[in-house]
């Protein structure tokens, strides 16, 4: 996450926390609580809040998955599902000349053009474990 996120969501945990303070003293007033507990009250409220939603955001950039370095090549091949077509059963991948030929939404580019013959649509059954 880039300093520039991290610092906007620590302003509003810190906007929502005076939000929840205010509306915690404004309830308190109208049910008649004395000063001291009044400041108690809202001292806790914001602590509370804002120590949730700072706690919440740490453990977010703890347990993110790092991003990929700028200069690091990505996958760029243009295949259809990438690596879902090995876990349904299609054991070489699909080198599709150009990104023309994805179609949205398919895990296999011959779908798009017709179902699979009952033999392929067996062994992939069978492949999967299924009797």
């Amino acid at each position: 996450m880039g300093i520039q996120n991290r610092e906007l969501l620590k302003v509003w945990a810190l906007r929502l926390s005076i939000a929840t303070s205010i509306m915690v003293v404004l309830l308190s007033v109208l049910n008649g609580v004395k000063i001291f507990d009044l400041i108690l009250r809202a001292l806790i409220s914001f602590g509370g809040m804002y120590l949730l939603m700072a706690g919440t955001l740490s453990l977010f950039e703890r347990t993110a998955i790092p991003k990929p370095e700028e200069d690091s090549q990505a996958d760029s091949t243009p295949n259809c599902g990438g690596n879902i077509d090995f876990s349904v059963g299609d054991d070489e991948p699909i080198n599709a000349p150009g990104p023309d030929l994805r179609t949205a939404g398919q895990i296999d580019c011959d779908l798009s053009k017709e179902l699979p013959g009952s033999e392929r649509q067996a062994e992939i059954v069978r492949r999967m474990g299924w009797e």
